[in-house]
């Protein structure tokens, strides 16, 4: 099974994503790939393909890592690399970026006591928007940046999931394959 584990966004964001898109792709002649706004989330770990038997070590690492219930919120927009032709478009936190650092790292060692590799790379909490298969100079690439700069929803996060992505020729398909609650804890 192809796994990841992340946040899910509330319905809001996917409006927004969907509207920012529709206006884009008809301003972009650049290869865009975009993503489907109904998808969108923020990934804190991919797993990539793990046996079946490990879901259980997963969940378990999800819930130790649990350190209560949070508020985030988008913020300004920006690309990977930085430098260069953007490869993917993604829109930052404004709020929660905390909270999700903190949440990261104690996962990311729970998951490496369970056998995963750790993450050599530092964690950057974001939502992709659209991944660029050929970026052409010309585009209005700083227009881009300053419309995914707006004033995003704030919502609370109270859950994280481990998804299963199947891909498919017509994009990928996500799969809950554990929810696991951020109760506070006193």
């Amino acid at each position: 099974m192809r796994l990841f584990i992340g946040i899910p966004l509330p319905g809001e964001y996917a409006q927004l994503i969907g509207r920012i898109q529709a206006a884009w792709k008809k301003r972009l002649t650049s290869k865009v790939s975009w993503v489907r706004p109904e998808l969108a989330h923020v990934t804190l770990k991919f797993l990539g393909e793990v046996d079946e038997e490990k879901i259980s070590a997963i969940v378990q690492a999800m819930r130790e890592a649990a350190r209560g219930i949070f508020e985030m919120q988008g913020g300004a927009g920006g690309f990977f690399p930085a430098v260069g032709a953007p490869r993917v478009i993604w829109v930052g936190l404004r709020q929660g970026r905390e909270e999700c650092a903190a949440y990261f790292e104690k996962l990311d060692g729970g998951l490496a006591q369970a056998g995963f590799l750790a993450e050599s790379k530092p964690f950057s909490p974001h939502l992709t928007v659209a991944r660029v298969k050929a970026a052409m100079r010309s585009d209005d690439w700083s227009g881009l940046l300053g419309d995914l700069k707006r004033d995003w929803p704030v919502f609370t996060v109270d859950h994280v999931v481990l998804w299963q992505s199947i891909l498919r020729p017509s994009g990928p398909e996500y799969r809950r394959v554990a929810e696991v609650e951020l109760t506070d804890r006193s």
